[in-house]
C-alpha cells in the first residue's frame, strides 16, 4: 500500500483522540464549560469545507478551458455532515444530534478505516490528506464531544430513533434526486453503467452513495437500484448498528460538563437490576395469566 505511514498516522491519531474523550473525561468536561474547543473544531471544519469548495470549483459549471467541470454541484453525505457539525459547534441542539449523530459516528469510521485509490496517493505534504482524514475526524469529534458532555439532553430514545429513521429516508431520497439531476453527458440514471466504464466519468463524482456502493460492488447498478438497495437493505443495517452503538455509548456529563452522570453497567446497560428482578417476574407472570384467563372466559349472554 502506498503511503502506509500516512494511513497509520491518521488511524492511530483518530483512535487516540476519540479514546481520550473517555480516558481523560474530566479534562474534556472542564473544557465543555468554555468555548475554545468548539471554536477550534468549528473553525477547522469551516476552513476545510471552504478550501474544498474553492479548489474544486464546485459552483463553476465550466472550467477555464471551456470544458464542463466534473465537480460541478458535488454534494455527498460527509459534506452535509460537515456543514451540520459547524452549525452544532455554534448552536448545539438536541434535534441536530437526533437527526445526524448515527451518521456522524459511522460515516467517518468507514472513511478513516477504508483506504481508497485517492487516499493511497496522498502524502503528508498534500493538504488534501489533512483535509480528508482530519476533517472527517473533526466532524465525528464534534458530535461525540457535544453528545457526551451534556451540551444538550440528547440520548437514545424512541423519539430519537423515529427522528433518525425518518430523516434517513428523507436524506437518501434527497441525494438520489440530487445526483440524478447532475448525471453528466446525458447518461440515463435508470440504466446501469456499461462494463469497463469509469464510474466517476459515467455517473459523475457525485453519483448516488458513491463511496459505499462502489466498494460493495454495486457502483454499476442504475442510480434507482442503488437507491432501493440503500433504503431497504443498507440503511436499516446502518441505523441498527448505530442505534446499538449509541445504546452502550451514553452521555457522561450533563449541563456542559458541570454534572457527572451516575453510571452503572448492570442497571444502565444490561438492565439486570430493573428488568430481571423477582418482583418484575411476578408482575409479568400475573399480568400474562390474567390475560389468558380473561380471554378464555365466555362473554355473558344477553338476556334481552
Amino acid at each position: 500500500m502506498d503511503h502506509l505511514a500516512e494511513f497509520l498516522f491518521s488511524l492511530i491519531a483518530s483512535i487516540a483522540l476519540i479514546a481520550s474523550l473517555f480516558i481523560f473525561h474530566k479534562f474534556w468536561a472542564k473544557t465543555a464549560k468554555t468555548y475554545w474547543v468548539r471554536i477550534i473544531v468549528g473553525s477547522w471544519l469551516l476552513v476545510g469545507e471552504i478550501w474544498f469548495l474553492v479548489t474544486k470549483d464546485i459552483f463553476v459549471f465550466k472550467l477555464a478551458d471551456g470544458t464542463p467541470n466534473p465537480m460541478f454541484m458535488y454534494w455527498e453525505l460527509c459534506a452535509i455532515l460537515t456543514v451540520t457539525a459547524i452549525i452544532l459547534m455554534v448552536v448545539p441542539s438536541k434535534l441536530n444530534l437526533d437527526l445526524f449523530l448515527p451518521f456522524a459516528i459511522l460515516a467517518p469510521i468507514i472513511v478513516i478505516v477504508v483506504p481508497t485509490a485517492d487516499t493511497k496517493s496522498w502524502g503528508f505534504d498534500n493538504f488534501r490528506y489533512w483535509n480528508y482524514y482530519f476533517g472527517h475526524l473533526g466532524l465525528m469529534f464534534a458530535y461525540l464531544y457535544t453528545y457526551l458532555f451534556g451540551y444538550t439532553k440528547a440520548k437514545l430514545s424512541w423519539q430519537s430513533i423515529r427522528r433518525s429513521a425518518a430523516f434517513a429516508f428523507f436524506l437518501s431520497t434527497f441525494l438520489m434526486v440530487w445526483n440524478m439531476a447532475y448525471v453528466p453527458n446525458g447518461h440515463s440514471p435508470l440504466e446501469p453503467a456499461p462494463a469497463g466504464e469509469d464510474l466517476n466519468k459515467w455517473w459523475g463524482p457525485n453519483y448516488l452513495y458513491k463511496f459505499l456502493m462502489y466498494y460493495l460492488g454495486m457502483g454499476r447498478f442504475s442510480l434507482l437500484n442503488q437507491y432501493f438497495m440503500m433504503i431497504f437493505v443498507l440503511m436499516p443495517v446502518i441505523l441498527i448498528f448505530s442505534w446499538t452503538l449509541l445504546y452502550f455509548l451514553r452521555p457522561m456529563y450533563a449541563n456542559c460538563g458541570a454534572e457527572r452522570l451516575k453510571f452503572d453497567i448492570h442497571e444502565n446497560i444490561l438492565g439486570f437490576k430493573t428488568i430481571f428482578t423477582k418482583d418484575n417476574f411476578k408482575q409479568t407472570s400475573k399480568s400474562l395469566l390474567n390475560k389468558i384467563t380473561v380471554s378464555g372466559k365466555k362473554p355473558p349472554l344477553d338476556k334481552n
